[in-house]
């Protein structure tokens, strides 16, 4: 399909550990690379980790994020923009919790 139909199907995010995170993202397929953006900010409204995909070719994407810092409690939000030539095209955002570490 074309860039300007290009859409984000689904999005998911899983928090694996004080400092990983499991970021999925589904994209239409596409006949032409897009660049994605991907940035998580914590509930302090700080942005935390960003990642920049250039020339994207995947479809279906799979990528463990890495904090900068310890995650304190609180929602977090992923926010996911697709860009071609330096336009967004299409964007998503998805919310998910820290919770404080059971004690052992």
């Amino acid at each position: 399909m074309p860039v300007s139909q290009i859409r984000i199907e689904s999005v998911g995010v899983n928090p694996l550990d004080g400092r990983r995170v499991d970021v999925a993202v589904d994209i239409s397929p596409c006949s032409q690379p897009v660049d994605m953006d991907l940035v998580i900010v914590g509930p302090d409204g700080e942005e935390r980790c960003s990642v920049l995909l250039l020339q994207n070719r995947e479809w279906m994407l799979d990528k463990i994020l890495h904090l900068r810092q310890d995650p304190c409690p609180g929602e977090y939000t992923l926010h996911v923009g697709v860009f071609h030539e330096n336009q967004l095209v299409t964007r998503a955002e998805r919310q998910f919790v820290y919770s404080l570490p059971e004690s052992v």
